[in-house]
């Protein structure tokens, strides 16, 4: 069992407790059916038995790796349903921007979002631009609210939370950027940039609100 987990441990010895015995008894019954039919000599009999032991094994392993694999198809599918496309490369877009033409960049991804509503990239890329270069920071919030309704999950939430607190902590929305250290530290405990936005939180709680 040596390279497995103890869920994987549990989950083969349950399968050893459930399929060792009828295995057994049925591949011994088997084999002196066999040997009585045919007149096998006793020796030959002695060695079916001897080897039905590790085919016992062989076949409880099988049934171990089918069913894991079985699984984890399943969950693969799952996720592959409920997952969104989430491209990162926009390259016309930032072509613009290198160009000094961030409005037209910034309608590009309006056309994006208007054939691809769902698009969490599009929204993020856009959403940076309007908070960067266009000094919209109220556009920008309201994209990446949009976003998280989405519920693109962890890895997206983390960046839209990042950025969240970029954007009050630079325009000084003291109240939002409290409530969005508090839910950065909460959705991703155990994590060193967690533990950071609970002591920005706890500095800034000791310290008077300023509403920008």
């Amino acid at each position: 069992m040596s390279g497995r987990d103890a869920a994987e441990r549990a989950q083969l010895l349950k399968i050893a407790v459930f399929l060792a015995g009828p295995v057994l008894v049925i591949g011994a019954f088997t084999l002196f059916f066999l040997a009585s039919r045919h007149k096998a000599p006793a020796w030959v009999l002695l060695l079916c038995l001897v080897l039905l032991f590790p085919a016992t094994w062989g076949v409880i392993l099988f049934v171990e790796y089918a069913t894991t694999r079985s699984a984890l198809g399943i969950v693969t599918t799952l996720h592959a349903a409920h997952a969104r496309a989430q491209r990162t490369g926009f390259s016309r877009q930032e072509a613009l921007v290198a160009q000094g033409r961030p409005e037209d960049a910034a309608e590009s991804y309006r056309n994006l979002l208007a054939e691809s509503p769902g698009d969490v990239a599009a929204m993020v890329a856009l959403a940076r631009l309007l908070a960067g270069p266009l000094s919209d920071g109220d556009g920008a919030e309201a994209l990446y609210r949009q976003a998280r309704a989405l519920e693109p999950g962890p890895e997206w939430e983390r960046v839209i939370g990042n950025d969240l607190i970029d954007l009050y902590g630079r325009k000084g929305m003291d109240g939002k950027l409290r409530t969005e250290l508090a839910r950065f530290a909460d959705h991703h405990p155990g994590t060193q940039a967690a533990e950071s936005a609970r002591a920005e939180l706890k500095r800034r709680k000791a310290g008077p609100l300023q509403e920008g």
